[in-house]
């Protein structure tokens, strides 16, 4: 594990909080069964940190990634996120788990960011420009965000024959590093990932660990999975535990 810089520690500001989220998913086909995924989760990440949460399958991990981005709406609790919506008066937290969607929209655009195990895109769309896009969407001029793009791409082993050509018939571990290269070109705040390096050899997977590590020390904080504890302790500053939530916890809320 990468030991946490004391001084960043102190400075850094805090860029994510989570305070007592809960989740629970109704089954409708099953007679509206609900199932329990989070319980109270709290969590505070700050710039230059990077969380790896940690726990058995069902605790709980990547439902927790999809409600701090916003894909799941939490049944309970607060998650809050500082955001520069460019009024002039800077940072300020907003509660996403209040927000209107406009707003969501807005923060998923400069301040927060997503990596999931699978690359969803439009189809049809060169893989240059689903790279450079998140880019673009910031007001980077095209040519600018195809030049970042294509370094990025070069330095995950993509070849730049592959570029003109969309990646729905690309290798899975191709696909991923297209994916993170789309995640990571913008440069986000903040920055989740959920097992990014899963089907990547060991060669590509250095590199991304590097990219990881390289984007924290710029400043990003990251809460990530990592599926192999090489990895995890390649890039994390710091673990969070999460462990599957019993039925009768929860019932007893």
């Amino acid at each position: 594990m990468n030991p946490a810089q004391p001084d960043i520690a102190v400075r850094a500001p805090e860029m994510l909080r989570a305070f007592g989220v809960r989740k629970t998913f109704l089954l409708h086909p099953q007679g509206g069964v609900q199932i329990p995924a989070l319980d109270g989760v709290d969590l505070s990440i700050r710039s230059s940190e990077c969380i790896a949460l940690v726990g058995p399958s069902g605790a709980g991990k990547s439902t927790l990634l999809r409600c701090l981005y916003g894909n799941y709406l939490a049944n309970a609790g607060r998650i809050e996120i500082r955001h520069d919506d460019d009024t002039g008066s800077g940072p300020r937290w907003m509660d996403l788990t209040n927000a209107p969607a406009r707003d969501v929209l807005a923060v998923r655009r400069t301040t927060l960011g997503y990596v999931s195990q699978f690359l969803r895109v439009i189809p049809r769309v060169p893989t240059l420009t689903i790279v450079a896009e998140p880019l673009m969407r910031t007001g980077v001029p095209e040519g600018q965000a195809r030049e970042r793009a294509g370094a990025l791409l070069a330095r995950l082993n993509i070849p730049a024959r592959l570029w003109t050509l969309p990646p729905a018939t690309f290798s899975g571990g191709e696909q991923q590093r297209i994916n993170i290269a789309r995640g990571l070109i913008a440069a986000p705040p903040v920055l989740l990932l959920d097992e990014p390096t899963a089907s990547l050899d060991g060669e590509n997977r250095a590199v991304v660990c590097a990219l990881i590590a390289q984007a924290r020390e710029a400043g990003s904080a990251i809460v990530g999975i990592f599926h192999d504890e090489a990895t995890r302790d390649a890039v994390a500053t710091r673990t969070v535990a999460l462990q599957p939530v019993s039925l009768g916890s929860h019932e007893a809320h």
